[in-house]
Formats: C-alpha cells, structure tokens, sequence
C-alpha cells in the first residue's frame, strides 16, 4: 500500500479501514511530474477518495449511523511540504493535513459529481499511504444506543459493497465498534447489565478500549460508559 512515488497519494484502499487488503489505484491518473525533488500528480476527485463519492450520493436514510474521514500517513518526508489542492472549476482550494493525518475539507457532493480534480505534489523520497476510516454519528456522550450502532455497522458493509464492486470480496467487513477513551462500560441485553469486552494488545487502538459487538450480543439495548469517548469508531478486529 505505499511505495517511494507520490502516485501512492492516489492508491488507497476503499473502505478497507484498518484491515490490510491489495490497494486500489486511480485509473485516470495523470502522468507523475518530478522537478526539483518534487512529484506532482491528479486525478479525479472521486478516484483519490474512493468511496467518498458513493457515500454521499447514499439516501439519508442509508448512512444515518455512519460518517467517513481520510488519513494519510506520510514516511521520509515532511507532512509540512506535501500539497493537496482541491481543483473545481478553474478554482483551486488547498486541502489541510491535520497532526493525525487527517485531510479536510473533504469535496462536497456537487464537486464530486461534477468532476473536481485532486492534485497531490510532496517530496519524492517520501513514502505515502492512506485510509479510509468509520465513525458513529451518534452524539458523544457516556451512553449509546446499540440497536443504532449495529444499524451503522451494517450501513457500512452495505456502502463497502456498493464503492468496491466487484472487489468487495477483499474487504474484510466491520463487525464491531469501539469506544476510544470510553475507559470501561456495560451493555445491557434483555434486561440485564453486562460488561463490555476490552481490547488487551497494543494494536490500532490502546489496551484497554471498550468495544461492543453487535452480533455476539443480541438483543443489546443500550451502551453505559464510564468516560465519554473521543470518538466512536466502526471498524474491524484490532490487530
């Protein structure tokens, strides 16, 4: 999923989240430019933020639980000297790279549907990845519906199907949600408390973080926290 080129800025993989599966590639994208240190390439809006597109033409209704954001990850180079720039109209609009690798603003579903362009420029030595990543769109706070974070979980899968195509098969689908920072918490199911599982390694997300599982604990009503969560995230088994 990352190479020695710029072009990596384009090939990502679509809504694979933490999962690692064969990246995806941009197939319109423009021939790379090196000049001084420097790589410069585009490509449509939609194919350097697979998925994106699909996601916000979904009814309402299909995405009500679920939210998406991007992250790219940046090796041998200094994030400060990489450029996005957002290209729609003959307008152009810089795209900013938070501490966490976050890009924002992401297009809007007119830019989308009309044909923006995406052009990424960074040092050449550097190495570039990105993913993709899914949230609950539920308020924060210390108590959770879990009928709606299962209904997130399967709009995912559903959306997943429907940007991958027939490529779905390599995408390995959320099942679970976690509670980052939650500290510990309890689900009650037909009635009656019980404790939430915690995740024990140092993978993508810290020992110790709370997570429910939808499919194991059927009938589940509502989620009890003892710290409200940064951020609520739908995803895969930790690694």
């Amino acid at each position: 999923m990352k190479t020695k080129t710029l072009p990596v800025m384009i090939v990502v993989s679509a809504l694979a989240l933490s999962a690692s599966v064969p990246a995806l590639a941009a197939s319109n994208l423009s021939p790379p430019v090196t000049q001084n240190g420097v790589t410069t390439q585009s490509a449509a809006a939609s194919e350097a933020f697979p998925g994106l597109k699909t996601y916000v033409n979904l009814p309402a209704g299909d995405r009500s639980q679920f939210n998406i954001y991007y992250i790219v990850r940046i090796k041998h180079a200094d994030p400060s000297q990489v450029r996005i720039t957002l290209i729609d109209n003959g307008r152009s609009q810089a795209l900013s790279i938070l501490g966490d690798g976050r890009i924002t603003p992401l297009p809007t579903r007119d830019q989308l549907n009309n044909g923006a362009k995406i052009s990424i420029s960074g040092p050449s030595e550097g190495t570039y990845a990105m993913k993709i990543r899914v949230y609950s769109t539920q308020p924060a706070g210390r108590t959770y519906d879990a009928p709606g974070l299962a209904l997130g979980v399967k709009q995912g899968n559903a959306a997943m199907g429907k940007a991958a195509g027939a490529a779905s098969f390599l995408l390995k689908k959320l099942d679970r949600v976690y509670f980052v920072g939650g500290g510990s918490g309890t689900v009650e199911v037909n009635g009656k408390a019980e404790a939430l599982p915690r995740t024990i390694g140092n993978g993508e997300y810290a020992a110790g973080t709370p997570y429910f599982v939808p499919s194991q604990m059927p009938g589940a009503a509502r989620i009890t926290l003892s710290n409200t969560p940064t951020i609520v995230m739908l995803d895969t088994p930790s690694k």
